[in-house]
């Protein structure tokens, strides 16, 4: 049982424990939506979140932007 299980909603664990992952992959919007089963909408408000709080890091590559784990999301994990 993960320590995020109940903490937090189940379509943000998800999101989290993909990037958890998959620390130096770089995902799409679509990929991490299509990956976790999160509608498309609510992955978009969860990664705006996680942007925010530093979790997450965005890159532009010409007009795609793609998402990948911050150095803070490490952290995270070593607590959980």
């Amino acid at each position: 049982m993960s320590l995020l299980e109940g903490l937090i909603d189940k379509k943000i664990e998800k999101i989290l424990l993909l990037f958890l992952k998959n620390k130096k992959e770089l995902f799409h919007l679509n990929k991490i939506s299509n990956i976790t089963k999160v509608p498309l909408a609510s992955t978009f408000r969860i990664m705006n979140k996680l942007k925010k709080l530093s979790l997450i890091e965005t890159i532009n590559i010409g007009k795609i932007k793609v998402y990948k784990a911050n150095k803070k999301l490490s952290k995270l994990n070593k607590l959980i």
